[in-house]
């Protein structure tokens, strides 16, 4: 059973960053199919685990996995792939420092540009990411054939070197 009660000491800043690791799966495979219709499996986070171009990282609150980043890094481009937060810990701001988190792994990495796909009826996840300084360039029908919804590509340029 989930608890939705929100923690009652946190702080932002007493999230704690670290890579995934197996033994993190089974924590990340609840939020993770709480938060999406279809869900990943337990094995594409597990190839994320061993594929060099991705980072995937989780922020634990009191040894518990608040939420989890999954991206790519590929040359100069970052791919945002999977980004969930678990429902007690939503509405805290985690997402928006998972975001901040991104932007400045991939700035030291040398990353011009991050590119996400999000369900267009997804207006919660559009509007964080519009806040964060993403940009809408195109769209992808019926990219998630389960719930039936086109893919919203959005872009966000790091610094001042643009195409």
């Amino acid at each position: 059973m989930t608890n939705f009660n929100k923690p009652h000491d946190f702080n932002i800043n007493s999230l704690i960053e670290a890579s995934i690791t197996k033994d993190d799966i089974d924590g990340i495979m609840s939020i993770e199919t709480f938060s999406f219709n279809p869900p990943w499996s337990a094995s594409m986070f597990m190839e994320e685990l061993s594929n060099p171009h991705s980072v995937c990282l989780t922020f634990k609150h009191c040894q518990e996995i608040a939420s989890f980043i999954c991206f790519w890094i590929i040359i100069d481009e970052a791919h945002l792939l999977n980004i969930a937060v678990k429902p007690r810990y939503r509405r805290l701001k985690i997402a928006t420092h998972m975001l901040d988190r991104l932007d400045k792994i991939c700035r030291d990495k040398g990353v011009r540009r991050i590119i996400l796909d999000v369900a267009r009826r997804n207006d919660s996840a559009r509007a964080l990411y519009k806040k964060s300084g993403f940009s809408s360039i195109g769209f992808r029908k019926r990219y998630y054939p389960a719930i039936d919804d086109d893919a919203v590509v959005m872009e966000k340029w790091l610094g001042t070197n643009t195409i």
